[in-house]
């Protein structure tokens, strides 16, 4: 079964997404959303934004680190083990819009949230067992942090 997950930015009073079907636990999330963001975005926190939640409205199926191909592209050439992006709004996807915030979220459904704030990224462990969004586990990695870094001890965000 897939690790589902949201990616979204932080709004006055929450946050505002978009669901990622694959690959949502830490392990493989965050190395790939500090990548693409000091790399490919050149620390660009709103280019980030824009091209996960915005150019991308009906969400994905997974995130990658290569963006030679267009999210999306099934086909000829394209590599589908390949660390790109694959959204379900372009290519043979046509998926409506489907924006995730703070309201409507799922702990049973989505079980990681990666906000993009600008100082780094907010890693949120949601939990249906904690009564409130406020109990859930959150810890904030800088966008300096070593992709490939292990998780800090600090960070008590364990994948169930």
């Amino acid at each position: 079964m897939s690790t589902r997950s949201i990616i979204a930015r932080p709004t006055p009073s929450g946050f505002a997404g978009r669901y990622v079907h694959r690959e949502g636990a830490p392990t493989h999330r965050i190395p790939a959303l500090l990548t693409a963001v000091r790399g490919h975005f050149g620390g660009d926190i709103q280019a980030a934004a824009r091209f996960y939640l915005d150019d991308h409205p009906a969400g994905w199926e997974r995130l990658g680190t290569d963006f030679r191909a267009m999210p999306g592209s099934i086909g000829p050439g394209v590599d589908q083990d390949a660390g790109h992006n694959r959204c379900f709004c372009h290519g043979t996807r046509s998926e409506d819009a489907c924006l995730i915030t703070q309201d409507t979220v799922d702990p049973l459904w989505h079980e990681w949230i990666y906000l993009l704030r600008h100082e780094g990224l907010q890693v949120i462990r949601t939990d249906w067992r904690k009564c409130t969004q406020a109990d859930w586990a959150s810890h904030l990695l800088p966008w300096s942090t070593d992709p490939n870094a292990p998780l800090p001890a600090t960070a008590a965000l364990t994948e169930l």
